[in-house]
């Protein structure tokens, strides 16, 4: 029974990624064209932060990495999910976002090394997150947040390749779909997002949780020597 319930979820959850992806509130058209061309492996987990849930998360993304075929689709990423918790403000989930990538990283650097040609200190402009040694841009989204374009029915990390980008910007097909992403984040918001206006010179850390930082804010995340 355990089992038929926990495969209930994935399932459920998996129904409701594909709801939002592909609704009018999500203005990513790299992530919508992901998942209708079978780019998008999701994984369902139980509660955000939870050690053992970053445990399993750290193996899926390992699995992930050592499986896909990145020049298979133009669009490819890694979606976790989570059952909960709900509710929460801008600033409380980008604190469980950071345990939550921290303890990954904690079971993940017991058997690889960071990325390759990236820097693993969060606050330099060559930052980016690793798993399995592969260079990831971390997506934060939950139901409450603060961007209308960002509130999936739970909370959610997408894990996008560096690789993927620098393929995209190699084609020359980056300019034309960042303009487009902000010209939907304006219908949406009446704003863009000031998550995609910072200099890129900064880390992209601060970009994360897609929550405005100050000046002076420092990533809580350390990566192991």
């Amino acid at each position: 029974m355990t089992v038929d319930a926990t495969a209930a979820t994935e399932v459920d959850a998996a129904t409701e990624v594909g709801r939002f992806l592909l609704g009018d509130a999500f203005p990513c058209l790299a992530g919508r064209s992901a998942w209708r061309q079978g780019g998008i492996t999701h994984r369902h987990y139980t509660w955000f932060g939870d050690d053992e849930v970053a445990r399993d998360m750290a193996a899926d993304l390992q699995a992930y990495v050592q499986t896909v075929d990145w020049a298979a689709k133009p669009f490819t990423s890694f979606v976790a999910t989570f059952s909960g918790p709900l509710d929460v403000t801008d600033i409380e989930f980008e604190a469980l976002m950071w345990q939550q990538l921290q303890a990954v990283h904690d079971h993940d650097s017991l058997t690889h090394p960071w990325a390759e040609g990236y820097d693993r200190d969060p606050s330099s402009g060559a930052f980016a997150y690793s798993v399995a040694g592969h260079p990831f841009f971390v997506i934060g989204l939950h139901e409450t947040h603060s961007r209308i374009g960002r509130r999936p029915p739970f909370p959610m990390l997408a894990f996008n390749s560096h690789n993927q980008f620098d393929r995209i910007k190699a084609a020359g097909l980056w300019d034309r779909l960042q303009e487009k992403i902000r010209k939907q984040d304006i219908e949406l918001q009446g704003n863009i997002n000031p998550n995609l206006v910072e200099y890129e010179q900064l880390s992209e850390a601060r970009r994360y949780s897609g929550r405005r930082k100050p000046a002076d804010w420092a990533c809580p995340f350390s990566a192991r020597a």
